[in-house]
């Protein structure tokens, strides 16, 4: 598939809007940058995936580097890696398994396997996090740390997170969740961060901002692990993921910049109702597969 001039700026612009996204919530912003690559470039699916899987290494270097990251923001990334990199191997796999399933017919309209069944799982995701993101903008960081998944999950052995949330974490239980984290980050070409951020925040308690810190280090792991899978696939184009860079290094900065001004309220409902203009966007796309 061959890039021109404006293919390569349209590209790097999608880029920046990207690293702006992963600098102010601490996601990766693979949700929003597959759509685009998919749907108004009409980039083939598994290029998409693949891309922006590598894509987010910039950005999360330039949103970690921005942040400072402490020692202590390690600690927990560093248990969860395990998980995440069996994820990404399967998810990585899957997504092959359907590119060579190729199409199949609906009402006599072929359709892309892969595309379609990654439209599908985003449009879901995106719907029902929008919807949380929302409802959880109304209550303080204080409020939402009442109702924690570690609480109720209490599988031995046991960890302890000082610096993140009072009380102890199953091993297992993180272990789980990252398996799982990377399955959809292999799957999808997203970093995960868009299902970290929420579980940190309404499953383990952890302030706004803090989530946002050790989201980003995450990330960054899954991000680099997920590359190194699509690349072994043949799935990363040179050329799409340095149009990528470009544009997400300076937007990643200036998101990092603005995340620090903003409460963390604020970051949840203007999050919430970007999920929610995504999954509208891919619904429409759906429909129109299906309607021909």
């Amino acid at each position: 598939m061959g890039f021109g001039l404006i293919d390569f700026l349209l590209i790097s612009s999608a880029g920046g809007l990207i690293g702006f996204l992963a600098g102010m919530f601490g996601v990766g912003g693979g949700f929003l940058l597959v759509p685009i690559l998919n749907i108004v470039l009409g980039i083939p699916m598994e290029l998409a995936v693949g891309a922006s899987a590598c894509q987010v290494l910039g950005p999360a270097t330039t949103s970690l580097l921005a942040r400072k990251i402490k020692l202590r923001d390690l600690f927990f990334p560093l248990v969860i890696t395990g998980g995440l990199l069996l994820g990404v191997i399967a998810g990585t796999s899957i997504l092959e398994h359907a590119k060579d399933l190729a199409e199949f017919s609906i009402n006599g309209k072929k359709i892309i396997v892969a595309e379609f069944v990654v439209l599908v799982i985003y449009f879901m995701m995106l719907l029902g996090l929008g919807i949380l993101s929302l409802r959880s903008a109304r209550r303080s960081d204080a409020e939402l740390s009442g109702a924690l998944l570690k609480d109720r999950l209490q599988i031995p052995p046991l960890a302890r997170f000082p610096d993140l949330f009072e009380g102890s974490l199953s091993i297992p239980v993180i272990a789980w969740f990252g398996l799982g984290l990377g399955l959809i980050s292999g799957l999808l070409g997203i970093s995960g961060g868009i299902l970290l951020l929420p579980m940190l925040i309404f499953g383990l308690g952890i302030p706004t901002h803090r989530a946002i810190s050790c989201s980003l280090v995450i990330v960054w792991i899954v991000a680099f692990q997920s590359t190194v899978a699509h690349a072994w696939h043949g799935n990363v184009s040179i050329i799409i993921v340095i149009a990528l860079l470009l544009g997400g290094t300076v937007g990643a900065r200036l998101g990092s910049d603005l995340n620090a001004r903003l409460k963390g309220l604020q970051l949840r409902q203007q999050f919430g109702w970007l999920l929610l203009s995504v999954a509208l966007m891919i619904g429409v796309r759906l429909v129109f597969l299906l309607a021909g």
